[in-house]
């Protein structure tokens, strides 16, 4: 039943639907800025820090740190269950949808909404717990992993492959799926979903991402 459902939606249908979703999405997320956001009281930046991220409570407590901590786990623990999933199942390449890349588009979706009603009623996100840096060399070391597993396709330096980095990346392509969800999800609950180029840019991750075979 799963495979009949998946093969029914074709790969091109889902991007679009996706990209859609995207869109409608980034209005809402703007709609709920000018109409629903109360301007929070925001920790003012200190005296003598060249980089201050500003998108974190003066005051926040218990609850609205948790609430953004219990949804990244929830968010984090379904998408890389899916992938374990995926890669115990070895699938093989269909013109369609496995249930697993089915999953993960549901999945995503609902966290988003969810992280947009928890920005709403609790504003916070991870970013006052962890280091603004954190969240950056989360993005940084994935671009270094993405390097080496193209090293032997594209080549390290002037399209010349390097073989101790092909060496080294092999293990890197059955496991590089965890990370990437890592960071991608951890820097999207690091920040409060509101309206800038970040949060529309991080959907468009997630839509992509669930694309994983």
């Amino acid at each position: 039943m799963n495979s009949d459902i998946s093969n029914s939606i074709s790969s091109s249908l889902a991007l679009k639907l996706g990209i859609a979703f995207s869109f409608l999405f980034s209005g809402l997320i703007w709609l709920a800025d000018i109409l629903w956001m109360q301007e929070p009281l925001l920790l003012p930046k200190p005296d003598g820090i060249a980089f201050w991220y500003k998108w974190q409570l003066l005051n926040p407590d218990f609850i609205s740190r948790s609430s953004a901590w219990v949804l990244y786990f929830g968010h984090q623990i379904i998408i890389w269950w899916l992938i374990f999933k995926a890669q115990a199942s070895r699938p093989k390449y269909i013109s369609g949808l496995h249930w697993f890349n089915i999953a993960a588009l549901l999945a995503n979706a609902l966290f988003v909404t969810l992280h947009l009603v928890q920005t709403q009623i609790f504003y916070d996100g991870l970013a006052q717990d962890v280091t603004e840096q954190s969240a950056q060399w989360s993005v940084i070391i994935l671009l270094v992993v993405v390097l080496m597993m193209e090293n032997q396709r594209r080549g390290m330096f002037f399209g010349k492959p390097l073989d101790f980095v092909t060496r080294a990346s092999q293990g890197l392509r059955k496991y590089h799926g965890y990370y990437f969800a890592w960071a991608a999800i951890y820097t999207f609950w690091y920040h409060p979903m509101v309206m800038t180029q970040g949060a529309f840019i991080g959907i468009f991750i997630y839509v992509l991402n669930s694309f994983a075979r």
